[in-house]
């Protein structure tokens, strides 16, 4: 049995201007110690789909609408808040996007961290604090024991993701949630706070979703990558599997939109034309088909549903959606993919019907 289990999630924002469609129908397993790559822009539904997991989803406005958040075979969806307090923090931790906003600032580190730590643990202050001069030497800090006497406005970015990477792992949860870990850091922080998120899970075998709009950050610390679109999954592969071989246009166009190390001299980026869809209208087709220039008819009218890529793809995690996966009509060929564009001869990308209103 997977660690966690989202079935056919459904999350709607009921605003003034009208209803958010920000997640339709998002499924994936994750195992226990095995880390998942989350991909997509911004405003795709990566952040919303795990602030739904946690149900942390800012209320009134955000609702979960449909399906079902299995952890350890429970339905979060059905516990009380007690439950889910019982459970945030103790079994499924979250790294929230913005360090420097995260941490409260009228509060010293050390306050944040005993309460986080007494509110799952029966130990005395003296104990917590202990423990808290531990997790941050764990995490790399100097002078931990005087550091805790600091509030959040004396750390650099990089030293308040730190804080709140050892927070998240103070209880040892099985599931960690990682949102942009380093959003605002320099690219030397960045890459020391991926190797600590890296070499603490592997020590403690903690299974992690990581959040990112880069490509690059999931390549080399994930094992299996979901690529979102406007609030569904339109991609899931291993993580190898989806650079050597990407069978949707969307991934495509994200592989081909950011620089490589082995580009040829010269060799031109190719963005993703066009915006991404306006997700107070009900999504109508596929999403991504007014920007893909492998389109056909029936983009216009109906969803594609995740499919096996090829039938006889190997499994390379356990549970039902692990296999090499992708939702289109019409996937690039692997030349096509190298191209980042349509190679079949007389090949036109159908016109958008007039009917269709977006």
């Amino acid at each position: 049995m997977a660690l966690l289990s989202v079935r056919d999630l459904v999350v709607r924002f009921r605003t003034h201007d009208g209803t958010v469609h920000a997640v339709n129908g998002v499924s994936f397993d994750l195992d226990a110690g095995e880390t998942l790559g989350l991909v997509g822009e911004s405003g795709c539904g990566k952040s919303v789909t795990n602030l739904a997991v946690m149900r942390l989803l800012p209320a009134p406005a955000g609702r979960i609408e449909g399906g079902q958040v299995l952890f350890e075979g429970e339905d979060l969806l059905r516990l009380d808040e007690a439950g889910m307090r019982a459970l945030r923090g103790k079994e499924i931790a979250m790294i929230f996007q913005d360090p420097m906003t995260s941490l409260n600032p009228v509060l010293t580190i050390q306050e944040q961290m005993v309460e986080t730590i007494k509110a799952h643990k029966k130990v005395t202050n003296k104990q917590a604090r202990a423990q808290a001069v531990d997790l941050l030497t764990m995490v790399g800090m100097s002078e931990p024991d005087r550091r805790l006497r600091d509030y959040p406005h004396q750390f650099s970015g990089g030293m308040r993701q730190r804080v709140m990477i050892a927070m998240a792992l103070a209880l040892q949860p099985k599931l960690l949630i990682a949102d942009e870990p380093t959003t605002a850091l320099d690219v030397t922080i960045q890459a020391q706070v991926l190797e600590l998120l890296s070499r603490l899970t592997s020590e403690h075998k903690t299974a992690v979703i990581l959040i990112t709009h880069d490509l690059g950050v999931v390549a080399g610390l994930t094992r299996r990558i979901n690529v979102m679109y406007a609030g569904f999954v339109v991609e899931s592969a291993n993580t190898a599997d989806l650079f050597a071989g990407p069978a949707h246009p969307y991934t495509v166009g994200l592989l081909h939109s950011m620089p490589r190390l082995d580009a040829q001299p010269g060799e031109p980026l190719i963005p993703i034309e066009g915006t991404p869809p306006d997700l107070r209208h009900a999504p109508v087709g596929c999403p991504f088909a007014p920007r893909c220039a492998w389109r056909v008819e029936s983009c216009w009218r109906e969803m594609p549903p995740l499919e096996p890529v090829r039938e006889t793809a190997e499994v390379q995690t356990t549970g039902p959606l692990a296999t090499h996966r992708s939702a289109c009509w019409n996937r690039p060929t692997a030349e096509e993919a190298i191209a980042g564009r349509p190679l079949r001869v007389d090949f036109v990308p159908a016109p958008e019907p007039v009917e269709v209103s977006r």
